[in-house]
């Protein structure tokens, strides 16, 4: 099971940095941000039809970012077996160590606290 949450991990983070880098190199129609960081090599790179092939790339890769995703957030959420899992909550049923006293040692007597001091506020009528 960590094998798998980190093997999706893995997968996860890849896609993440993949899209980052397909967005900017689609060309967008203002020629903004995508031409600053190479569009026109995305061109040349795949020909005329690049915009149709970063865009399925682009739609593939999200499909598998956000499967990783949903998949990591079910993994995450399920409760993990822990070695608490058998031990009982209920006070009445665990087991009670009795304190028996121990031979030639003398406790004394029990050693109480003074009461606080009571201080009388006045009420305003």
């Amino acid at each position: 099971m960590i094998f798998m949450k980190v093997l999706l991990i893995v997968v996860l983070v890849l896609c993440s940095l993949l899209l980052i880098g397909l967005i900017l190199l689609q060309k967008s129609k203002s020629e903004g941000l995508g031409l600053a960081f190479g569009a026109g090599a995305g061109e040349s790179l795949f020909g005329a039809r690049a915009g149709n092939v970063l865009s399925r790339a682009t739609v593939v890769l999200g499909v598998v970012f956000m499967a990783c995703a949903l998949a990591l957030g079910v993994m995450f959420g399920q409760k993990d077996k822990t070695l608490m899992d058998g031990v009982s909550s209920d006070p009445l049923q665990a087991s009670a160590v009795q304190a028996q006293p121990i031979e030639g040692i003398d406790l004394g007597t029990p050693v109480t606290e003074p009461a606080a001091p009571t201080v009388e506020l006045p009420v305003a009528e």
